[in-house]
């Protein structure tokens, strides 16, 4: 096992990357994006000296943009937390421990959760009734294929557009029915998610692109066409611009107020040195993006990148979160070194900085997030490692089968 780690990691040196999703069960003490559970609502009113900071993506003025500091308001000493940082090579050793947690927790949790996954679908329908009917080979695929083969903080660096919708259509056309109808239909789907999804979140889009193969296995072959075509209707695009020009912007204002009040309260008891600096904001919120169903993701940034104020500042956010509160929080489970460098390679997709001090949102701030351009190399290692992965989880889901068969 160790070997074949240690071939992973050599598919995926830690490096700035687009990453892809998040979901399901995270392990302890470090463990990308496990949820921290509903917090209560929050307040309405913007404190008059948050500090907020934003990349200037045009879609990010519909969520509330960037909120300045008061030109006439004097910063407490206690709020003046950004410290110029530390060391590149310091930041550098905490940020691939990160990554190497992020690595075990797709090589653990994930595939033992997709075995669950498997079996519940197995038990919960019968061949022949069902659109797919090798569910095992069909999750294998949407779990491994269309990465880039590199780590991030939050997960594996996801492929271009280009190969998430090549390897989509790869994936229906293999597991799911070949009828004209239903292959006509999950191509109009793909348009859809070209249209809808912007280009700075590469990960949303194989979300959506994938998002077939996660709801509809179980339909019955008659009535997927029509259950594809119902998926991003304009109906529900419609729903997504009413949400960004109502409900975005309060929660937006409500998490910033919340989210400030609650660093304040955590740092009054964290030594100088462990203090929080910053929270940032990430997911589709961050980039004013955001749909009904989206959550608020974040991720602290401490002034050495210890862990101590991830419970503090939790229990405070339950506190100061009394308005349009949102059920859904992800947070990591870590927190990041304060560290310009780290923030821009973690999030390449875009973020939000929220902070009580100003001079921390403009030293963590990015102008611009865009995805690279794909090149022949990145996409043979995308395949390279897609192979490595699979082969990864179909040895486990067999070595489970024979512990299985053993009691």
């Amino acid at each position: 096992m160790s070997f074949l780690l240690a071939a992973l990691l050599s598919f995926c040196p830690p490096a700035s990357a687009q990453t892809r999703g998040r979901a399901g069960p995270t392990p302890n003490p470090i463990s990308p994006l496990s949820g921290i559970g509903a917090a209560p609502p929050a307040a309405a009113a913007l404190l008059p000296n948050i500090a907020v900071s934003a990349a200037p993506i045009a879609r990010a003025a519909a969520a509330g943009g960037a909120v300045a500091a008061a030109p006439a308001a004097v910063q407490p000493e206690s709020d003046r937390l950004w410290t110029g940082g530390v060391p590149a090579s310091a930041a550098r050793r905490q940020l691939d421990r990160a990554h190497w947690e992020t690595t075990k927790f797709f090589f653990g949790s994930r595939v033992k959760l997709l075995r669950s996954m498997i079996e519940l679908q197995e038990a919960a329908s019968r061949p022949g009734s069902r659109a797919v009917e090798d569910l095992e080979g069909m999750w294998l695929d949407w779990r491994v294929k269309s990465y880039s083969g590199k780590v991030t903080t939050a997960g594996f660096q996801v492929a271009d557009r280009a190969s998430i919708r090549k390897d989509a259509l790869k994936i229906f056309d293999r597991r799911f029915p070949k009828d004209a109808a239903s292959r006509a239909a999950f191509r109009r789907y793909l348009d859809r998610v070209d249209a809808v999804v912007p280009v700075e979140r590469p990960s949303n889009y194989r979300k959506r692109a994938y998002s077939v193969f996660y709801e509809l296995p179980l339909v019955a072959p008659a009535d997927l066409p029509a259950r594809i075509d119902a998926m991003l209707s304009p109906a529900h695009v419609a729903g997504f611009e009413s949400h960004r020009a109502g409900r975005q912007q309060a929660v937006l204002a409500s998490f910033k107020t919340a989210a400030v009040a609650a660093i304040r309260e955590a740092n009054l008891g964290l030594p100088d040195g462990k203090k929080l600096v910053a929270v940032i904001l990430l997911g589709s919120y961050a980039i004013g993006q955001s749909t009904p169903d989206s959550d608020i993701d974040y991720q602290l940034m401490t002034q050495d990148g210890s862990p101590d104020a991830i419970a503090p500042f939790k229990d405070a956010l339950d506190k100061h979160w009394t308005t349009d509160k949102l059920e859904k929080i992800e947070a990591f489970q870590f927190a990041l070194p304060s560290s310009r460098e780290v923030v821009v390679t973690s999030f390449p997709e875009g973020y939000l900085v929220v902070s009580p001090d100003a001079e921390a949102a403009r030293a963590l701030s990015k102008t611009g997030f865009a995805p690279r351009e794909a090149d022949a190399w990145s996409r043979l290692r995308g395949l390279a490692f897609g192979s490595f992965y699979r082969a990864w989880c179909w040895t486990y889901l067999r070595w489970a089968d024979l512990r299985s068969l053993r009691r």
